[in-house]
């Protein structure tokens, strides 16, 4: 029951990203301010970081500036939805409170004033839908500050209209 909660839960995200690139991507304004191209990078470099971890791979550094412009951060961000969908129907109930080892968690001991204490692939999953959400809400307050109209792109939103697939723009 726990892990179809974050099939759907990351289902809404992909949508909410792609209803965001959309609007982005559409708009001279948006698409050429550099705030929202290292905020939508940042999105898809914890995405990234986070599926390399729960995949138990090395820890992957990401620069900002070895991508060609946004649509090729886009581009890496599909990559990411690509593959979420194959380890999200591997997980089951039970894994959920198996440990989730994140390899920068040691860098974090300074900003905690203590070791990070221990996390579970649950709390990770749930960290990096949050952690998205709380970037898009920064990328919608970018836009209106550009005088544009954001979408909607709330939970309950998609839910009224039936939970659509992400209809991602072109990357090319």
């Amino acid at each position: 029951m726990l892990a179809n909660h974050f099939q759907d839960t990351f289902r809404h995200m992909e949508w909410a990203d792609a209803t965001v690139w959309s609007s982005v991507l559409e708009s001279p304004a948006a698409s050429s301010d550099l705030f929202i191209a290292k905020t939508l990078f940042h999105i898809h470099e914890v995405h990234h970081s986070f599926l390399n971890a729960w995949q138990e791979k090395p820890m992957e550094r990401f620069k900002y500036e070895s991508f060609d412009g946004l649509k090729a951060i886009h581009h890496w961000g599909l990559a990411f939805y690509a593959k979420l969908p194959a380890f999200l129907a591997g997980v089951t109930d039970e894994d959920m409170e198996s440990p989730s080892v994140l390899p920068w968690a040691k860098y974090f001991a300074r900003t905690l004033g203590q070791e990070p204490a221990a996390t579970s692939l649950r709390d990770t999953l749930h960290q990096v839908a949050s952690h998205t959400m709380h970037h898009r809400g920064q990328v919608l307050r970018r836009m209106r500050e550009l005088e544009m109209d954001p979408p909607t792109i709330d939970y309950i939103v998609w839910a009224w209209q039936d939970r659509p697939a992400a209809d991602h723009p072109s990357t090319t």
